[in-house]
C-alpha cells in the first residue's frame, strides 16, 4: 500500500488562491504526500469525497456569525465583508485614543 488514506474526487481548495479543482489526495504518516487529478496507487483506507469540498490544512470557520452557514456554502471569511472592516476601524480608533492620551 502506498498511502494510509486517499481522499478521492473532492473539490480541492489548496489555499494558493487557484480555482478549486477535482483531485485525489494521498495521505501518508498524517501528512499530504500527493495531490493529483487521479492517484492510481492504493491505500489502507479510501474516502469518496465526490460532491464535497476538501481543504488540506486548517480552515477556521469561527466567525461569530452562525447564520452565515445557512446561506454561504463556502463560509467566506468575515474579513472580506464591510462588517469586519467596520469593526476593525472601531478597534483601531480605540487603540489610537489610548496611545494618544
Amino acid at each position: 500500500m502506498s498511502y494510509d488514506l486517499i481522499i478521492r474526487n473532492g473539490l480541492v481548495y489548496d489555499g494558493t488562491g487557484a480555482p478549486a479543482r477535482i483531485a485525489d489526495i494521498g495521505v501518508r504518516d498524517g501528512k499530504i504526500a500527493k495531490m493529483e487529478p487521479v492517484i492510481s496507487e492504493d491505500a489502507r483506507e479510501e474516502f469518496d469525497a465526490s460532491g464535497k469540498s476538501v481543504t488540506p490544512g486548517f480552515v477556521d470557520v469561527h466567525t461569530h456569525y452562525d447564520g452565515q452557514a445557512t446561506w454561504d456554502q463556502h463560509l467566506t471569511p468575515l474579513v472580506w465583508s464591510a462588517i469586519a472592516v467596520s469593526a476593525l476601524r472601531r478597534v483601531v480608533r480605540r487603540i489610537a485614543k489610548l496611545w494618544c492620551n
